[in-house]
């Protein structure tokens, strides 16, 4: 039988150090579940500088696209993009997309993204190319590219740069 601790009114009481047991268990508990609602906090504060395409669909080969392509869609910021990347015979890489802001409006005119296309695997120099602005919201750029294989296009907006990476086939 374990010693009992009996007060100056006469009453017996357990030892305080048979309960700490239960209460580190509960403040591990507590603790972690504190830093884990913390960390959900804090990404949303992390700024990240690019966001990913998804590639949504192929685009069949023909007459300016002999190589085929992708259907893209995704989010960058607070801009949605929608567009097409094409590879005609000669190598060639057009892309077409459009803008689109939270309220559902184009994006404006003053809005210039930036277009450079670059190999992942290979520590090249990227290439770029202007992108005209076809109507409100809707731009299209062509650009060489000098090989065939993986790409990766990168459309830069205010703030954050939108990534696609896309095959090259012979």
């Amino acid at each position: 039988m374990k010693p009992v601790a009996v007060d100056e009114s006469g009453v017996a009481r357990r030892r305080a150090a048979e309960n700490n047991g239960a209460r580190i268990a509960a403040l591990a508990i507590g603790g972690a579940f504190l830093l884990l609602i913390l960390a959900f906090v804090t990404m949303a504060f992390i700024v990240r500088d690019e966001a990913r395409l998804n590639p949504i669909g192929p685009v069949a080969p023909g007459a300016g696209s002999e190589r085929g392509g992708v259907v893209f869609s995704g989010a960058a910021g607070t801009w949605e993009l929608r567009g097409q990347v094409a590879i005609d015979a000669q190598r060639s890489v057009h892309v077409a997309f459009d803008l689109v802001s939270p309220t559902g409006q184009p994006a404006p005119a003053s809005l210039v993204p930036t277009i450079a296309f670059e190999q992942p695997d290979r520590e090249t120099t990227p290439l770029t190319a202007t992108a005209s602005r076809e109507a409100p919201g809707s731009y299209v750029a062509t650009a060489p590219l000098p090989a065939d294989g993986q790409w990766r296009l990168r459309i830069g907006l205010p703030e954050i740069a939108a990534v696609l990476v896309f095959d090259v086939a012979e």
